[in-house]
C-alpha cells in the first residue's frame, strides 16, 4: 500500500489456471507479485499505474484490484500430464467425496472401505495390464517365437535367456513403474499449513487429523473444520499398502511359471515358498488397506507401532521382490512351454481381479442404499436433490473402472498388434502356426507364396475378456452417440421471461434458445453417464456368462475373433494412442495442460482419501492462501477492506474459505459468478455442500448485513443459482437498484446485455455476445455488483478509477 483508504477487488479466476494479465488485464511487464510462489500468487498492477489512475487520499475511497492465479497448481509441473495415464485412481478417489450423507454409519463405514478395495484393485489392474503387454505378449509368446521377435533388438536379446531369466528381466520395468508412482504419489500441490488450534485433541502432539470419512445426515459440513484439509497420516499407510501389494502381485505372478510347470524338485519347492510368502504379504497389504483404522481417512488412527509395521512392510516386499527375481532369473528351473501359450498364471488372476471387482461394486452399490434407508430422498430444499439418487459415488467407481479396463484392454491390444496378429483361443493361435509351417513346407518353388509365408506375423493370444470389453466399447459408444443426438434435440431452451427479452430480435431470441439448450444438458449428464456405465457393465455381464466357462481354449466364441469384434479392436487402442499423444503433448506444452488442467480443477480440488497414488489436492493450498491473504489485507496500518470476487471453480474455493472464516475480524462480501455450487457440487457431493452447508453459508454471511451476491444466467451450462432462481435484474427507468439482490444473493441477468441502460437505452443489444459461462466479466451488472458489496463495509464512495475488466479469455 502507499497510504490512504482502499477498497481491494480480489478476483479468484476459474478453471483452466486464468494467468493474471489476463485476469487484471494488464501486460505482464507491469505487474508486481505481492504474495505466493510460482505455482500460488497474488498480483497487482503496478502500483505507480493505480496512482496515477487514482492518487491514495485520506479523506477518501479507492478501488485497486488484485488477482489470486492458482492455476500452476495444476498445470504449471509437467508432471501432472502423466496422471492422464491414471484417470481411474482420481474418478475412484472423488466417488469417496461424492458419498452421500449417512442416515446409518455401520453401512456408511463399510462402504469407505469398499471403495479403498477398490482403489487398491485399480492399481492391481494396472499391473495385470502391464504384466500382459510386457510379461505375457512380449516375452512369453513373442520372445519365445523366432519369427516373432526377429526385427525387435530386445526381444531378439531376450529370446536367447532361459525363460526363468526371461521373466526375471521384464518384471523390472514393472518394478519401476510402482516406484516412480510411488514418487508421484509424495508429491503435494502446496500443503496447507497444519492446524494446531484449540478444537484439535490434546492427544496429538502434531497436527489435528482432518474429520473422519463419514458424515451423518445433519452434520456440520467437514469443509467448515479448518483441519480438513490437514496432512493425513492414513494417506501415507495406504500409499505404503498398494505399493506392497504391487510388489507382491508382481512377484507371485513371475513365480506362478516356475510353480505351475516346473517338474518336482527342491527348486520348485523353492518357488512355491516364495510365491505363498508374497501372497501372503499381499493378503496383509489388502487387510490393511480394508481396515478403516489403519487406512481411513481421520478417525481414531493407531498406534505408532503398528503405523511403523505397515510403512516397513512396503520395504519387505520390495526386498522379496528383489529376491524372487534373483531366484527366478538364477535358480529356478522354468522350462521351455510348447507353443503357443500364454504365461501361466495371468488369466486366471485377471478372472479373480474381475470376480473381486463385481462383488466390491455391488457392495458399494449396496451400502450407499443401506446408509440411506429409510429418510426421505427427496431433496431438502428445492434444486438440491442427489444426483442419481445418492448413487453417484456408486456409478463413479463403475466408471472408473471401466475406463481402467478400457486402458487395460488398449494396451494389451496394441502391443499384440504391432508385434503380431491377435488370437483369443490356443486352437487359433495353433492353427495359426500349423498354417504357416505348412505353407513354408509347400512353397519350396513357388517365390511369392514363400514370401507370404515367410510374412506371415506371429499370433499373439490376448486374454477373452480383451475381446468382450472391445465389442463393449463399441457398443456403448455407438449408444453414446444415439443419446447424445437425442438429448440434443430433445433440448429446448427456456421461453423468454421478461419483455425486454422479448422484445429482442429474432436472430438473438434464437441464438439464446440455442445456448439455453446446450446448458440444459449439463443436468441430463449423470444420468446419461449412469445409463451408458450401466449399459456397458451388463454387456460384460452377459459375455461373461455366455462365453466364461471355456477359460483356456475359448473355442465356443471362436466367431468372435472376426467381425465385430476386428472392428471393435480399434476402438480402446485408439483410446490409448489418444491418451499417450495427449500425455506427451500436455508435457511439453503449458496451454495443453491448461485445458487438461480443467478435468484436474475439479477432480484435486479433494485430498487424496481412497487411492493414494493420485494427483496432489490443491484445495488446501488455495484455501489457506486465501484465507490468510484477506486476513493480512484488512490488517493493514492503512485502512483496507476486502471484496471477494470469484468465478466457476473460484466459487467452490471461495466457499470452502469462507465456511472457516468465522472470526469478527473475517466478514468479507462476496461475488460470485458462473458458481456451480449447487448444479454442481451440491448435487454431486452433498455431505459437504448440501443444502446444509449452504444454508449455513448464507447465515453466516448475513450476520450482521446481507453481504452475498449471485450473478448467474440461463445460457451458462455450468453455473447457476443458488437458493432462489426468480429474481431477474433488468435495468429501466424504474428498475430497482442490484442491491436487492443482497436479500435473496441470487440475480439472474440477461443472457444478451441491454444496449445502453445508463443513458436510457433499455433495449437487448443485437450485437451483444451471449453470456455463457464466461460473460459476466464485461457486464454490467458485474460493475454494479462490486460497487453494490463495496458499499457493504464501506459508507462512503469509492473512487473506482480505470478498474477494466478482464479480457475475453477468462474463464
Amino acid at each position: 500500500m502507499t497510504g490512504g483508504k482502499t477498497v481491494v477487488e480480489l478476483r479468484v479466476h476459474g478453471v483452466s489456471g486464468t494467468p493474471p494479465e489476463v485476469m487484471l488485464n494488464c501486460p505482464t511487464e507491469f505487474l508486481d507479485q505481492v504474495s505466493g510462489d510460482s505455482d500460488a500468487a497474488f498480483f497487482r498492477r503496478a502500483t505507480w499505474i493505480d496512482d496515477a489512475i487514482s492518487p491514495p487520499s485520506a479523506d477518501g475511497w479507492r478501488r485497486r484490484m488484485e488477482a489470486y492465479s492458482w492455476g500452476g497448481l495444476t498445470s504449471r509441473r509437467a508432471s501432472r500430464a502423466l496422471w492422464l495415464l491414471f484417470l481411474p485412481f482420481s474418478l475412484i478417489n472423488l466417488a469417496h467425496w461424492m458419498l452421500p450423507p449417512a442416515r446409518h454409519r455401520r453401512p456408511a463405514t463399510v462402504v469407505v472401505a469398499l471403495l479403498r478395495l477398490l482403489a487398491l484393485s485399480f492399481t492391481l489392474t494396472l499391473l495385470l495390464a502391464m504384466a500382459v503387454a510386457v510379461l505375457d505378449i512380449a516375452l512369453w509368446q513373442c520372445a519365445s517365437v523366432d519369427y516373432c521377435r526377429s526385427g525387435w533388438l530386445p526381444l531378439e536379446w531376450l529370446g536367447g535367456l532361459p525363460p526363468g531369466g526371461r521373466l526375471a528381466v521384464g518384471a523390472l520395468p514393472l518394478a519401476a513403474v510402482i516406484v516412480a508412482l510411488w514418487l508421484l504419489g509424495r508429491q503435494e500441490a502446496g500443503q496447507a499449513m497444519p492446524y494446531d488450534g484449540p478444537d484439535c485433541d490434546a492427544e496429538f502432539t502434531a497436527a489435528c487429523p482432518p474429520p473422519a470419512a463419514v458424515v451423518s445426515v445433519g452434520e456440520r459440513s467437514p469443509l467448515a473444520h479448518t483441519t480438513f484439509w490437514n496432512h493425513d497420516d492414513s494417506v501415507a499407510r495406504m500409499r505404503a499398502c498398494h505399493v506392497t501389494a504391487w510388489a507382491a502381485a508382481l512377484a507371485a505372478l513371475v513365480l506362478a511359471a516356475p510353480v505351475a510347470d516346473g517338474d518336482p524338485s527342491r527348486a520348485r519347492d523353492v518357488s512355491a515358498v516364495l510365491l505363498g510368502v508374497n501372497l501372503g504379504v499381499l493378503a496383509m497389504a489388502v487387510a490393511a488397506t480394508a481396515w478403516n483404522r489403519a487406512t481411513g481417512r481421520g478417525g481414531d488412527g493407531i498406534g505408532g507401532r503398528l503405523h511403523a509395521v505397515l510403512m516397513r512392510l512396503r520395504w519387505v516386499a520390495l526386498i522379496l521382490l528383489a529376491l524372487s527375481l534373483a531366484w527366478l532369473g538364477l535358480g529356478s528351473d522354468v522350462p521351455a512351454h510348447r507353443l503357443p501359450d500364454f504365461l501361466p498364471g495371468l488369466r486366471g488372476s485377471i478372472y479373480a481381479l474381475l470376480a473381486v471387482q463385481v462383488v466390491l461394486l455391488a457392495g458399494v452399490f449396496v451400502g450407499c442404499a443401506l446408509s440411506m434407508r429409510g429418510g426421505d430422498r427427496s431433496a431438502p430444499a428445492p434444486g438440491y436433490g442427489m444426483t442419481l439418487r445418492g448413487f453417484t459415488a456408486a456409478f463413479v467407481a463403475l466408471l472408473g473402472w471401466l475406463i481402467g479396463g478400457g486402458v487395460s484392454v488398449g494396451v494389451g491390444l496394441s502391443t499384440a498388434l504391432a508385434l503380431g496378429t491377435v488370437r483369443i483361443s490356443t486352437a487359433d493361435a495353433a492353427e495359426a502356426m500349423v498354417k504357416r509351417t505348412a505353407t513354408l513346407a509347400n512353397a519350396a518353388e513357388n517365390f511369392a507364396e514363400k514370401v507370404h509365408a515367410v510374412t506371415m506375423r506371429a499370433p499373439l493370444i490376448v486374454p477373452p475378456p480383451y475381446v468382450w470389453a472391445s465389442v463393449a466399447t463399441l457398443l456403448v459408444l455407438l449408444a453414446a452417440v444415439v443419446a447424445v443426438v437425442r438429448a440434443w434435440r430433445a433440448a429446448t431452451g427456456t421461453p423468454p421471461q421478461t419483455p425486454v427479452e422479448a422484445a429482442a430480435p429474432r436472430r438473438v431470441l434464437e441464438a439464446v434458445r440455442r445456448a439455453r439448450a446446450a446448458a440444459s444438458l449439463t443436468d441430463a449428464g449423470p444420468a446419461l453417464i449412469a445409463g451408458l456405465v450401466t449399459l456397458a457393465f451388463v454387456i460384460l455381464v452377459v459375455m461373461a456368462v455366455l462365453f466364461f466357462p471355456d477359460l483356456h481354449r475359448f473355442t465356443g466364441a471362436r466367431y468372435l475373433s472376426g467381425g465385430v469384434s476386428f472392428i471393435a479392436m480399434f476402438v480402446p487402442i485408439a483410446l490409448v494412442v489418444g491418451l499417450a499423444v495427449l500425455v506427451v503433448q500436455a508435457s511439453r506444452n503449458r496451454q495443453i495442460r491448461r485445458a487438461v488442467a480443467i478435468l484436474w480443477d475439479v477432480i484435486t480440488f479433494w485430498p487424496r482419501a481412497t487411492h493414494p497414488l493420485t494427483p496432489p489436492s490443491y484445495g488446501g493450498r488455495t484455501v489457506w492462501d486465501l484465507r490468510t491473504r484477506m486476513a493480512a489485507l484488512v490488517h493493514q496500518p492503512e485502512p483496507t477492506r476486502v471484496v471477494l470476487v470469484a468465478h466457476s471453480q473460484g466459487t467452490v474455493i471461495a466457499a470452502a474459505t469462507l465456511m472457516q472464516c468465522t472470526r469478527d475480524d473475517e466478514r468479507y462480501p462476496l461475488l460470485t459468478f458462473g458458481a456451480p455450487l449447487r448444479r454442481l457440487y451440491a448435487r454431486n457431493f452433498p455431505a459437504y455442500f448440501g443444502a446444509m452447508a449452504m444454508g449455513e453459508l448464507r447465515r453466516q454471511l448475513a450476520s450482521p448485513e446481507p453481504r452475498w451476491i449471485n450473478l448467474w444466467a440461463l445460457t451458462d451450462p455450468i453455473g447457476s443459482w443458488v437458493f432462489d432462481p426468480g429474481p431477474v435484474f433488468v435495468q429501466g427507468p424504474s428498475s430497482p437498484d442490484l442491491s436487492v439482490a443482497l436479500t435473496t444473493v441470487d440475480c439472474r441477468i440477461l443472457d444478451v446485455g441491454q444496449r445502453d441502460p445508463e443513458h436510457g437505452d433499455f433495449a437487448v443489444d443485437p450485437d451483444g455476445a451471449v453470456c455463457g459461462h464466461s460473460g459476466f466479466w464485461d457486464r454490467v451488472e458485474y460493475r454494479l455488483a462490486v460497487a453494490v458489496l463495496q458499499s457493504v463495509v464501506v459508507d462512503e464512495a469509492v473512487d473506482a478509477g480505470a478498474v477494466a475488466p478482464p479480457v475475453n479469455q477468462a474463464m
